[in-house]
């Protein structure tokens, strides 16, 4: 699997009988950091991980949405000729 560039998956561990429970370990983590319960937790495939169910990727992903788009909105007003009358406007 590592020549293939993935990682086993809770669920793929448990197969084989590496773990014991499928539960995805992200949300588990986000879960008891909120302390909440960690009953019921969705199975941990690569497609849970990457989709936007998995509770525990939710501050990554956004932390890396805003980073793009401050980076972009940055780049676009750093080009902006002084007589063009268009004016970017952002909300964050």
């Amino acid at each position: 699997m590592a020549m293939a560039g993935n990682t086993p998956t809770a669920s793929q561990l448990t197969k084989i009988g590496k773990m014991q429970s499928a539960g995805c370990r992200l949300c588990r983590i986000a879960r008891e950091a909120q302390d909440e319960n960690t009953d019921g937790l969705v199975a941990e495939t690569h497609g849970h991980i990457k989709g936007a169910g998995c509770e525990g990727m939710t501050m990554p992903i956004m932390a890396a949405h805003y980073s793009i788009w401050s980076h972009l909105y940055n780049g676009m007003n750093a080009t902006q000729k002084p007589k063009n009358k268009l004016v970017l406007i952002c909300h964050f």
